[in-house]
């Protein structure tokens, strides 16, 4: 019977075969990554905003009294007296004693040049009053009659109310909460119009809060904290990104 022969494989041809296959298994995975990179690097950044309505529950009022005399003492005597006077006025209007609140008493020199060689020296003695309630009704009215005092000879000035809410950090959640959605629906959106499907959340990032008087479109870099206005809005501004699914 023939003997068969045994043909040898040359070594060339095998190591040859052996790149070509690691070259297929390659670029499979190298076409797997890229799929995967694309999948992954699909996103979407959109800003949200919203605005929450809210009301001041709490007014401050800060009102000066001032009194000169050529001595300290005589002028903080008199102080005393002009003290006690805008404390019975702001109780008569309705005010109780117990939201207002004094300062100390500050003293300065005051020197008024009189000619080349001569001056006269005085005494000013200062104490502040500040009010603070949440009976805003009862503190408008009087801020109007402050003129009434100064008609009496009371040296006393007045600053403007500052309108607060002690409210104002639940306002702020439910601006960043109502700004988060919007920015979610405003996503779908987009990503519906381009034919794809809106992720998860991957990141987000919140604008400073403006706090406006109601309906107003100012707006700053570095935040509004109005306190002028009873009435008030929380604004708050979200930027988040999200993924896409093709």
């Amino acid at each position: 019977m023939p003997r068969r022969r045994a043909y040898a494989v040359p070594e060339l041809f095998l190591g040859l075969l052996a790149i070509s296959v690691a070259i297929v298994i390659t670029a499979d995975q190298v076409t797997d990554t890229l799929e995967d990179r694309r999948r992954v690097d699909d996103k979407l950044s959109v800003t949200g905003s919203a605005r929450e309505p809210i009301s001041a529950n709490l007014v401050r009022w800060t009102l000066s009294v001032s009194k000169e005399d050529e001595t300290p003492a005589a002028a903080a005597k008199t102080l005393r007296g002009d003290v006690n006077k805008v404390r019975a006025f702001l109780r008569g209007a309705g005010i109780p004693s117990d939201a207002i609140t004094a300062s100390v008493v500050t003293s300065e020199r005051v020197v008024i040049q009189l000619s080349r060689r001569r001056r006269l020296i005085r005494y000013r003695i200062t104490q502040q009053l500040e009010v603070r309630t949440r009976d805003i009704d009862a503190v408008e009215p009087v801020a109007t009659r402050v003129g009434e005092l100064i008609e009496r000879g009371i040296g006393v000035s007045a600053g403007s109310l500052r309108y607060l809410s002690t409210e104002l950090t639940q306002a702020k959640l439910d601006a960043l909460e109502a700004a988060t959605e919007e920015a979610h629906r405003r996503a779908e959106i987009l990503v519906k119009g381009l034919g794809g499907k809106l992720g998860r959340m991957r990141s987000s990032s919140l604008g400073v809060y403006q706090v406006t008087p109601r309906d107003s479109t100012d707006v700053s870099d570095y935040g509004i904290n109005d306190t002028s206005s009873r009435e008030k809005d929380v604004t708050a501004v979200v930027t988040a990104t999200f993924s896409v699914k093709r």
